[in-house]
């Protein structure tokens, strides 16, 4: 018995561990963070679902070219005044019944090729969905990877803050001992704490910004309170490069993009409509057959299974359907295709223009983004030898500690600005990378 109790228990345990959701553990890389919104992100998970809506439809499509076939039975009873066909009486108060089984068959030969060319606007239209469910992705790995190197320069502005009170710290220790022994005033010591007090500012916000930065990415995931989240910080190897790619070049190879390829196949789906709408001009055939029986009680001469084999009634018939006068519908509805293939048509221009627009945009950003992070580069390594001059003017009493500060400040903002050129380039060239067809990731330098 408490060995039984045992393997109870020991498959309870299993069945809880087994049940629980799989949760990421350690720091959660860029390509963990898009693969993750990809599966849970309620907007793509919709889109799956209209996907597979529009799939049943292109089964359901095919299956119309299958004949119907039902089966059908009836059972009636009557009494009353009847009267006896052979002996041509009248006999009142008789209850009779009948019975009558049939099955039923019939097949459309000919429709103007409607259904044909409803399958082939059924496929247009699922791949157009499995396009825009490509679309998604792009758009939240886009933005993902924005508020992943959000998170990335909030924390690196983070370190750079710490790092600068750590200086600032340092400082006011070797000032306080020139001011013990009466090197330098005492307002000099003031004036760096006051420094001190302001960089231990310049760190609670850069906290705050790195927890903001986190929060919103935890809100693109939709990921729990309750999951532990971090993410990896790689080691960004900028290659700072000037891009020469052409708009042109890059808009060739970003043609097959999913947001073309969904506005080609929706143009697709809206030239069968117009297919289908003429279709409904021609005439159209079918084929019927059916087989059936009957069985009545009035018949005393027969029984049951003789009744059903003498009474078979097989048949098969076709039919022919001419539209001579459909109140103008045909007609209105072969325009109102034709208007939405146009509409179509110009959906797809109206994307082709936006994404030459946005690719136009990104090496402009790309550049700018370029001479931004060169400048900043080159700012940061001038204000670091102006602040290491005026330090060392500081420590010997040459300067004031308002000029020390003033270069600690200057060194800082160009420190900050450095930074956020820097993932702002990233960034941008993640982006021209994007519409290469390259995936987006911070592992491999971009070439």
């Amino acid at each position: 018995m408490k060995y039984l109790r045992f393997l109870l228990l020991l498959f309870g345990l299993l069945s809880v561990c087994s049940a629980a959701p799989a949760q990421h553990v350690g720091e959660w890389s860029l390509e963990q963070c898009i693969r993750y919104a990809w599966d849970n992100n309620i907007s793509i998970r919709q889109q799956n679902l209209y996907s597979e809506q529009t799939k049943n439809l292109l089964l359901q499509s095919k299956m119309a070219l299958l004949p119907t076939v039902g089966a059908n039975a009836s059972y009636n009873m009557s009494w009353g005044r009847s009267v006896d066909l052979q002996e041509l009486q009248v006999i009142e108060n008789k209850l009779s019944s009948s019975f009558g089984p049939s099955i039923n068959a019939s097949l459309d030969l000919f429709t103007g090729l409607q259904k044909v060319n409803a399958i082939k606007r059924n496929e247009a239209d699922y791949a157009a969905s499995q396009q825009e469910i490509a679309q998604m992705r792009n758009q939240i790995s886009l933005e993902i990877a924005r508020a992943y190197l959000q998170t990335l320069l909030s924390q690196e502005s983070l370190t750079a803050a710490e790092k600068s009170r750590e200086s600032v710290e340092q400082q006011r220790d070797r000032t306080a001992k020139l001011v013990a022994a009466g090197s330098q005033p005492y307002s000099n010591l003031l004036e760096v704490m006051a420094q001190l007090a302001a960089e231990e500012v310049q760190c609670v916000t850069a906290r705050n910004n790195v927890t903001l930065a986190y929060l919103a990415l935890r809100q693109l995931l939709d990921i729990a309170p309750d999951i532990p989240f971090a993410i990896a910080a790689p080691e960004i190897k900028v290659e700072v490069i000037r891009y020469v790619e052409s708009v042109k070049s890059l808009y060739d190879m970003a043609k097959g993009m999913p947001q073309i390829r969904a506005a080609e196949y929706k143009l697709q789906s809206a030239g069968y409509d117009v297919a289908i709408a003429r279709g409904r001009y021609f005439p159209t055939l079918s084929l019927s057959a059916s087989y059936g029986s009957y069985f009545t009680d009035t018949r005393t001469e027969d029984g049951f299974w003789d009744q059903l084999h003498y009474n078979r009634s097989p048949s098969l018939g076709f039919s022919l359907r001419i539209p001579l006068f459909q109140n103008w519908s045909i007609v209105t509805g072969t325009k109102n295709a034709k208007l939405n293939r146009r509409i179509a048509q110009l959906e797809l221009e109206s994307r082709q223009n936006a994404l030459y627009k946005e690719i136009q945009q990104a090496t402009a950003d790309a550049t700018a983004a370029y001479d931004r992070y060169k400048a900043s580069e080159h700012n940061v390594a001038t204000m670091q030898e102006s602040f290491r001059y005026t330090a060392q003017k500081f420590d010997v009493g040459s300067v004031t500690a308002t000029d020390y500060t003033v270069a600690k400040n200057n060194l800082f903002k160009a420190q900050s600005e450095m930074l956020q050129s820097k993932y702002q380039y990233v960034f941008q060239v993640k982006i021209i990378d994007f519409y290469k067809g390259l995936p987006l990731t911070l592992n491999e330098p971009s070439p």
